[in-house]
């Protein structure tokens, strides 16, 4: 919105996305290490980790457009539930804002690139890098579901926001009213 209010350059909205999504891949590896050290995949007699494997492998079936367009749709969610917990007041009003969207986007199946960063390379690792398809199908999936979040996010939530309530014809008119 920053940048379509030209209150930023396209240069620093990139930098900013590359900063964000670094931050977060790493934090996805360095939660994929504790879990592993912690052996999180042998709880319930190895339940755990078969469940984490076939997470990764329906993962890195889906067909790049299908990958691409759930990525849409989870982005979606999850910034409206940003701009949702933004209206709310308490911890309360904030949490119930996270509740649904978040909810409604992985009971669905929707696709969000973050997480794949941390169940794609734990099923990796977990099936001992032996499936050559599992970690081809995680390089296709990465890309298109972080399209999809990328197009999900802007458009389908900031785009319309913008569009809604603070296009103006010049950057010093672009705030929001109070």
């Amino acid at each position: 919105m920053a940048w379509a209010s030209r209150l930023i350059t396209f240069p620093e909205l990139l930098r900013n996305w590359v900063i964000v999504y670094v931050g977060n891949v790493v934090g996805s590896i360095g939660t994929v290490i504790l879990v592993l050290v912690v052996r999180v995949d042998e709880l319930g007699g190895g339940a755990v980790g078969l469940t984490i494997e076939s997470i990764g492998e329906s993962k890195v079936s889906l067909d790049p457009l299908q990958a691409l367009a759930l990525g849409v749709l989870c982005n979606a969610l999850v910034c409206l539930t940003v701009w949702l917990t933004l209206g709310g007041r308490t911890v309360t009003d904030k949490i119930l804002a996270v509740i649904f969207p978040v909810t409604a986007f992985v009971v669905i199946g929707f696709e969000h690139s973050i997480a794949n960063w941390f169940f794609l390379p734990y099923a990796i690792l977990l099936d001992g890098f032996q499936s050559g398809s599992l970690i081809s199908g995680a390089a296709v999936n990465l890309v298109a579901v972080t399209v999809g979040n990328i197009v999900g996010g802007t458009l389908l939530v900031a785009g319309i926001y913008w569009v809604a309530y603070l296009r103006k014809d010049g950057p010093e008119e672009a705030q929001p009213s109070q």
